[in-house]
């Protein structure tokens, strides 16, 4: 599965990234590590609007270049400038730096999808180290993850119309393997006759 991979690397890629600073200074590698961001309160993620949403800007799918290519999780300084660069608060929950990018560029019921997918993607590379945190996993499974696709299936059908939006969702989906059957001309103009 495509988000236990992407965890594996992400937590290798932190492993790798900590313990040159434990050793360093002389601090015990669990003490060095960054605290977790508590997932707060993400019940608007919860929620996808049937809204129609303005009319959004262009967005900038971010390009392959812009991506780490080494495939790991970007380091807490770059979602940090990703963040300031933004334009607006952009929620904890999103922890892609891609996400991160177009967060503000989108309406109220795709930013609350990015939100709910992010706690997905994390929930789904825990570990279930004992009884207790297997159930607190499947019950944040369900909450998160469960009708992820249906969801995204009806933003992307909902924005049907703004290209730019959809250009950006398509990166979503394909980040999440969330779909992979888009036409080509997905953004051109019909035939109208």
């Amino acid at each position: 599965m495509p988000t236990k991979r992407v965890a594996l690397l992400g937590c290798l890629a932190l492993l790798a990234a900590c313990a040159p600073r434990a050793a360093d200074s002389g601090v015990d590698a669990v003490d060095a590590a960054p605290p977790a961001s508590s997932q707060g309160d993400v019940a608007a993620a919860d929620r996808v609007t049937d809204a129609p949403a303005a009319a959004a800007p262009a967005v900038d799918a971010p390009s392959d270049a812009d991506s780490d290519p080494s495939g790991g999780m970007p380091d807490l300084d770059e979602l940090e400038q990703a963040r300031a660069a933004a334009g607006c608060a952009v929620s904890n929950d999103i922890g892609d730096l891609d996400d991160i990018r177009i967060y503000c560029q989108m309406p109220a019921d795709v930013r609350a999808f990015l939100e709910r997918e992010n706690t997905c993607q994390h929930f789904a590379g825990e570990e279930a180290y004992d009884e207790a945190r297997r159930l607190e996993l499947e019950t944040a499974s369900e909450r998160y993850c469960d009708g992820r696709e249906r969801i995204f299936a009806d933003l992307y059908d909902r924005h049907h119309d703004d290209c730019a939006l959809r250009e950006a969702l398509i990166g979503v989906g394909n980040r999440y393997d969330l779909f992979t059957d888009v036409a080509a001309d997905h953004c051109r103009p019909q035939d109208v006759r």
